[in-house]
């Protein structure tokens, strides 16, 4: 409502003020002049400054509105001496001078465009295309102002707050002119335009009175009061047309696009007016016209050498920016390669290469006392859980597990990586690494102990993780990260989800599986391995059913190195896979000795490592080695240790079934300790289980151990299996296996293992019956 009433009510101040002005009429002028210059000074104040946010044309607002605040204090001040003092404003200093603040605030105002304006253009040209305006302008003035009168110049000069309100009007309106003669991308905003339409005619205004008032006679309330009002009111329209626009980047508003250059044209057309001015109206003064041109071709000659210097230095510009574009493509090239180089892409942590980086900075600048810690965590079943879930269910499991350990090891101030497929390691840095360490190891173990919900299933993750700590462990940093790696199998054979810190001790156990891993690559087989049988009898009566193979180890013919520390070793490096054939053959002749000796054929069985079952070629090459010693299969028997691979691999299971139709009888060893006991009851085709050490030693006194035995045996038959009680070591065992309808055993209460002229001496002989003890 306020509106719709304020806007009518402006509009018949104007019209009156207009009257005012075509009429002369003093009172009225006088009375309204300062009324509409009060309210443009607020609309400019409300649209360039209290609704602007870019600092920079905020001043640039606050010093337009200080013009026309000065100028509504003066029209007022002149109002109060006309109206109410009835004084000649004209005689007073502050009214006649107090004006020319306008010019100055305005003049800043254009300082501040002119400043952001030639960030955007090649200053060079700018200033030739202000200074070739300024000349003519100057020359104009003098023709058609001070009628090239020195006196009157000198008058003007007797005036110089006058004078400097000119000198600041010739540089408005010069950088006016070039700044609307420049080329832009974009068209400039109409606020812009009427704002700088505004400050022209102020300008042209300024020039007109000032010639008046020296010159003529100069009377208030005429038309050039009019034109000033005019041109503040035009500033006022352009500052509410701003604060109606869109908000807009400060160089946008204050040339119109983000690059802008002068156009050569647009000034060659106001500069090359102005000799045609002074030859159409001065054509007596042919000296100025003469001036003019030569100051035209001046101008040409150094312009024509800007613009080649522009040209080229455009050319230099779109080179270096080429050159940076390459280079930024460049750089982000290689941080994208270095990114990956340093990460690894399953699980989104920092990579082996980079964590060895990180830690050897951080070894180079620990403090005193400091200590750092390195965790080796290795996941265990990845290969199984990949052949049970999938590729991706496993890869989402890595990944999930990677994220808690990342929480872990973040919480406690830790640094983690991925260290292998299946690996990570975390650095723990400070006084208390050794204790931190071990606080994010139960964490984990913690964590894990949890199920993973991937895809639908619940899965448990085991590990295992290694400690070992700076400087306390070793002071060169592949050995930290060894020690690490030696500790984690050592809590590795100690079962899953265990946490071992290196020590001395773990070190020798080390140096010693190393020092075995290397002469196990140079043994020579015949010279050094030798087998041992150990007699397998049944339970109901002791007598002779046949030999357990076993291996055994002299270095140099003398050193005994025991199978519990070769055999690891050998399955680890694939060597066990040769040693399993020179096994089987080495048998298979002894069996043919014994049989040619004794005309007795008894089962001889040899153990045989998952690696060898998965070799394309096995029951061929053992089927050839029973045909050259003449072995009947079905007495030769194939002893399996329970695994997981076994269970999970398919080649596994074909080729037991193949050794099945070839008749060779398959016995399932340390049946009851592995991965799972009653699936190989179920699928495997086993002729004969071999129950395990570990129940047998309580079997006499222990109520869970005798009822699993009698389980498996009540199972075994119900399939038609044989079942043979290895470890047995009493005559209460054997009397208790008796009852439990054990179908054969195995253990030192009989024999141990012994080299086969032992057993030709002591076994067969004769058949043997083991007396009572």
């Amino acid at each position: 409502m306020k509106k719709k009433i304020f806007m009518p009510v402006l509009t018949l101040v104007y019209l009156l003020y207009s009257y005012a002005i075509i009429t002369n009429n003093n009172m009225l002028g006088d009375l309204l002049s300062p009324i509409l210059m009060f309210i443009i000074t607020c609309v400019i104040f409300y649209g360039f400054v209290k609704k602007q946010e870019i600092t920079i044309l905020k001043w640039l607002g606050s010093m337009v509105t200080l013009a026309a605040f000065s100028w509504f204090l003066c029209d007022t001040w002149w109002g109060i001496q006309t109206l109410v003092l009835h004084t000649n404003p004209e005689e007073n200093f502050i009214t006649v001078y107090g004006y020319s603040m306008s010019n100055l605030f305005l003049f800043l105002a254009t300082s501040f465009a002119v400043h952001e304006d030639l960030k955007k253009m090649n200053k060079i040209q700018a200033m030739l295309d202000a200074i070739i305006v300024s000349v003519s302008i100057t020359v104009l003035l003098w023709l058609f102002v001070f009628d090239q009168r020195s006196d009157k110049v000198v008058l003007l000069l007797t005036d110089p707050i006058s004078m400097a309100s000119l000198i600041m009007d010739v540089i408005m309106y010069a950088w006016i002119n070039v700044w609307a003669f420049s080329a832009r991308k974009i068209k400039t905003p109409l606020y812009h335009a009427i704002l700088v339409t505004g400050a022209l005619i102020f300008v042209i205004a300024d020039f007109v009175y000032y010639y008046i008032d020296f010159y003529i006679d100069y009377k208030a309330n005429t038309w050039i009061d009019g034109a000033y009002v005019v041109a503040f009111s035009l500033m006022a329209v352009s500052a509410i047309l701003k604060a109606r626009a869109k908000k807009e980047k400060p160089d946008l508003i204050l040339s119109g696009s983000k690059k802008r250059v002068v156009c050569k044209l647009g000034v060659e057309i106001f500069i090359l007016s102005a000799p045609l001015i002074v030859l159409i109206f001065k054509r007596d003064e042919i000296e100025y016209f003469i001036l003019l041109v030569m100051a035209l071709l001046i101008y040409y000659i150094l312009i024509s050498f800007t613009q080649k210097s522009l040209f080229q230095e455009k050319l230099l510009q779109l080179e270096k920016k080429n050159v940076l574009e390459l280079e930024k493509k460049v750089k982000e090239r290689t941080e994208e390669i270095t990114k990956l180089h340093n990460t690894d892409f399953v699980t989104g942590l920092y990579s082996r290469r980079y964590f060895e980086a990180r830690l050897s900075k951080s070894l180079k600048h620990l403090d005193q006392n400091e200590l750092i810690s390195v965790l080796y965590i290795e996941l265990n079943k990845s290969k199984s859980i990949k052949y049970l879930y999938g590729k991706d269910t496993a890869e989402k499991l890595l990944k999930s597990v990677s994220e808690a350990l990342y929480q872990i090891a973040i919480r406690n101030d830790g640094f983690i990586a991925t260290y292998g497929d299946d690996a990570f390691a975390i650095m723990v840095k400070g006084y208390e690494a050794e204790a931190s360490s071990e606080t994010i190891a139960m964490e984990i173990i913690d964590r894990c102990n949890e199920l993973f919900f991937i895809d639908n299933h619940g899965i448990k993750a085991t590990l295992n993780i290694g400690i070992s700590c700076y400087p306390l462990d070793t002071l060169d940093k592949n050995n930290l990260i060894k020690n690490a790696d030696i500790a984690m199998m050592q809590a590795r054979d100690k079962g899953l989800n265990r946490v071992q810190s290196y020590s001395d001790k773990i070190g020798k156990i080390t140096d010693n599986r190393h020092n075995i891993e290397v002469k196990l690559k140079k043994v020579v087989f015949d010279k050094e391995f030798l087998l041992y049988y150990q007699p397998q009898v049944y339970c109901k009566d002791g007598t002779l059913s046949g030999f357990e193979t076993l291996i055994r180890w002299y270095e140099g013919g003398t050193k005994f190195i025991p199978p519990l520390d070769f055999i690891p070793l050998a399955e680890e490096t694939g060597i066990i896979v040769p040693l399993g054939y020179w096994i089987i053959e080495n048998a298979a002749k002894q069996y043919a000795l014994w049989k040619e000796k004794t005309g007795h054929a008894y089962r001889i069985a040899v153990n045989v490592s998952s690696k060898q079952l998965v070799e394309v070629d096995f029951v061929e090459k053992l089927e050839a080695i029973l045909k050259k010693y003449d072995v009947k299969p079905e007495l030769f028997e194939v002893e399996i240790t329970e695994t997981q691979q076994i269970e999970n691999s398919i080649n596994i299971q074909e080729t037991l079934n193949d050794l099945k139709r070839l008749g060779v009888s398959i016995a399932i060893d340390d049946f009851g300790t592995g991965y799972s006991s009653l699936y190989y009851l179920k699928n495997l085709p086993a002729d004969r289980i071999k129950i395990a050490k570990e129940l047998i030693d309580n079997v006499e006194s222990d109520f869970y151990s005798k009822a699993i035995i009698q389980m498996v045996i009540s199972v075994a038959k119900m399939k038609g299996n044989k079942v043979i009680a290895e470890g047995v070591e009493t005559k209460e065992q054997w009397e208790c296996l008796q009852k439990l309808d054990c179908d054969e055993i195995q253990g030192y209460y009989f024999a141990k293992p012994m080299p086969a002229g032992d057993i030709e001496d002591k076994w067969l002989d004769k058949e043997k019956v083991i007396e009572k003890i």
